[in-house]
């Protein structure tokens, strides 16, 4: 199964920002960043390219991952048909970004976009994927329209935010 994380960082040692990747290094992720990475990465395969113009074919991947990156892009709807464009039917992009009440989203001077979850929701169902957030899980004790509104009392509230696109 291939995966690309997108923006996992290119430095153990100060110079950029610390490489923290989702996926464990493997030989079936691909990363990609700005910049060539400070240290060897034996068991994967590392891509230097922008995140708006993906070096890829169409449909080779079933996950792509980018994460706290799409609030620093200058176009992230591009980006996100990027991800649309190399994802297999089926497969899914995950983005994580902070959310529009968190002091985070703010402190940075080189983010250039806020995001709150209907502005993601939307972006991501303007491409074509299907929208998901990951759910919390509510007691099933509650009605379903009860537990429906503490999911979105709980988006609003926290301070980072994550949308999944599906590519059906």
């Amino acid at each position: 199964m291939m995966k690309l994380e997108v923006g996992p960082g290119y430095s153990k040692r100060g110079r950029g920002y610390m490489f923290n990747p989702h996926f464990c290094s493997d030989y079936d992720v691909v990363f990609l960043d700005i910049r060539k990475p400070d240290f060897r990465c034996d068991r994967s395969t590392w891509i230097v390219a922008d995140a708006h113009n993906f070096p890829f074919r169409d449909c080779v991947f079933e996950e792509v991952f980018a994460g706290q990156l799409i609030e620093h892009l200058e176009d992230p709807l591009k980006f996100l048909k990027e991800c649309k464009r190399v994802l297999k039917e089926g497969g899914m992009v995950t983005v994580t970004t902070p959310n529009f009440l968190s002091k985070n989203a703010y402190l940075d001077p080189s983010h250039k976009h806020v995001f709150n979850f209907v502005r993601l929701w939307k972006m991501v169902k303007s491409i074509g994927l299907k929208p998901h957030f990951p759910s919390p899980n509510i007691g099933s004790l509650f009605p379903r329209s009860l537990r429906r509104l503490f999911k979105v009392i709980l988006l609003l509230l926290s301070d980072n935010l994550t949308v999944m696109g599906e590519k059906a």
